[in-house]
């Protein structure tokens, strides 16, 4: 095997591989089980299904007595679909998936050498947050996203597919939203979902398949005919000369020789959670691991974001990116209703130990702008505070776009001055309308101070897709202001 090792570790290094994830990675054993060893995964769920209706008993329970959940283990079928008939059935299935997975850590070890292999995209077809939790607490670049057999719609992927930040999709949704596959009625509304929405996958991840030379398979039952209706899909998606592994136990000659004919797949027999170890030990010897980060490693700060409205997703992005890292963040959802936002952008500014300013078109053009970046700025100096202005777009470096912010600017102070007229004129009153002028007129004002502020510092870059890079430039610069010495 070991030529197939190093085929796949070359993948890659290329960040050409894309890793499906099965639960059959690893044997489970925990006290949930008792004293019973399981042959796969599906007998666990079913002894575990045994324990939790013999200790778990409550109203919930009760209601099931009579309609508890069956497998179905039909030897030429080879599916171990659950079946059920009340009326009510999503809600008991779910809840006792929910507290399975919930008590179910054998994955955690593997699931930490995974973390530390440079995937790009990991298709998971686990139901759960095991998987993203174990990046989350050796605090590896991640993001987590799914398709939902509920949901037409294909969600968007926020940001670029590559090594810098792995993408966990949950291929067969998820637990907690309650569109994960468990059923046949459930699967027959994922594929009928899938199979006929056009694209059937993010625009993402079809390009990632497509520019794929390995897709790897590892805890996949591979002998389930509904997993090969997956696998083909993505089959179909992918390059005519994408290469595939599975690492699986199978039970029996013939399924190997099925699955090797059916899906053209190259089978290694041995335990998953062994091939894993291997790959990684293989990706070290090629010194492309990520670094095992303890949770000693995140970072102590606390960062106030400063954005304007219209920007408020890549706000979002950021926030979660920083929080992964262990920073505090601060940011106007945190500002409660009734609030004063000059008050909160004051003590904000003051709690933080560094202000983040999306620097774009809506941001320079707000009439909050002239309050709130010169406080910044002014905090910079009095209190010792840094303030880390980052592009989100080409407005600072466009020539003409001072000339148009000040002309926008004018008309609107033009039209609020007519509309204060047209008030006064009839005995109205104006307290929404002036301090609306006044902001205007003051950003109007200290508009040339303000660009030439922005402009005469290194600022960062969070553009399109120079933002996996820029967010770590942010990060490097971070840590270089804790190291130093307060003077």
């Amino acid at each position: 095997m070991d030529d197939e090792i190093k085929k796949i570790v070359k993948a890659i290094k290329d960040n050409k591989c894309v890793l499906v994830l099965g639960p059959e990675i690893c044997q489970l054993s925990h006290k949930i089980l008792a004293d019973k060893k399981p042959k796969d995964f599906d007998e666990s769920l079913k002894i575990a299904y045994q324990y939790y209706i013999e200790n778990k008993i409550d109203k919930e329970l009760n209601k099931y007595r009579d309609d508890l959940l069956e497998f179905d283990d039909y030897a030429y079928l080879k599916e171990n679909l659950w079946v059920y008939n009340h009326t009510d059935k999503d809600r008991h299935l779910f809840n006792f998936a929910k507290w399975f997975f919930d008590n179910t850590n054998e994955w955690n070890e593997p699931f930490k050498e995974i973390s530390q292999i440079p995937f790009s995209l990991i298709l998971s077809l686990l139901p759960d947050t095991n998987l993203a939790d174990t990046f989350e607490s050796q605090n590896q670049p991640y993001s987590v996203s799914k398709y939902s057999r509920l949901n037409k719609e294909v969600p968007e992927i926020k940001h670029k597919i590559n090594q810098e930040r792995t993408l966990i999709y949950q291929l067969l949704g998820d637990i907690d939203a309650r569109d994960a596959s468990f059923t046949f009625d459930h699967w027959y509304e994922f594929f009928r979902n899938l199979l006929h929405e056009n694209p059937s996958l993010p625009d993402q991840i079809i390009n990632t398949l497509k520019n794929s030379d390995i897709i790897l398979f590892v805890g996949v039952r591979i002998e389930k005919w509904y997993i090969q209706l997956l696998i083909k899909h993505l089959y179909t998606i992918s390059s005519e000369d994408v290469g595939s592994f599975a690492f699986a136990k199978l039970k029996n000659k013939e399924e190997t020789q099925l699955a090797r004919k059916r899906l053209n797949i190259i089978f290694d027999e041995k335990e998953p959670i062994e091939m894993i170890n291997k790959i990684f030990n293989a990706c070290q010897e090629n010194k492309i691991i990520r670094p095992s980060l303890e949770s000693t490693s995140r970072i102590k700060a606390t960062v106030f974001i400063s954005y304007n409205h219209a920007d408020e997703q890549i706000a979002d992005r950021l926030k979660v990116d920083l929080e992964q890292l262990g920073i505090t963040v601060i940011i106007d959802k945190d500002n409660p209703i009734g609030f004063e936002i000059p008050k909160f952008i004051n003590e904000s500014i003051q709690k933080a130990d560094f202000t983040i300013q999306l620097i774009s078109r809506n941001f320079l053009t707000s009439p909050w702008v002239a309050q709130e970046s010169l406080r910044a700025f002014l905090s910079a100096e009095i209190a010792h505070k840094t303030v880390l202005p980052c592009e989100i777009d080409e407005s600072l470096k466009d020539e003409t776009f001072r000339e148009n912010a000040i002309g926008m600017f004018d008309e609107k102070i033009r039209k609020i001055s007519n509309s204060i007229k047209e008030r006064l004129d009839n005995d109205e009153g104006i307290e929404d309308l002036e301090p609306q002028r006044r902001r205007l007129r003051e950003l109007k004002n200290n508009y040339d101070s303000i660009i030439a502020q922005f402009r005469n510092k290194n600022r960062g870059d969070l553009r399109g897709n120079n933002y996996d890079t820029g967010f770590q430039k942010l990060v490097e610069s971070i840590k270089l202001y804790i190291s130093k010495p307060q003077s």
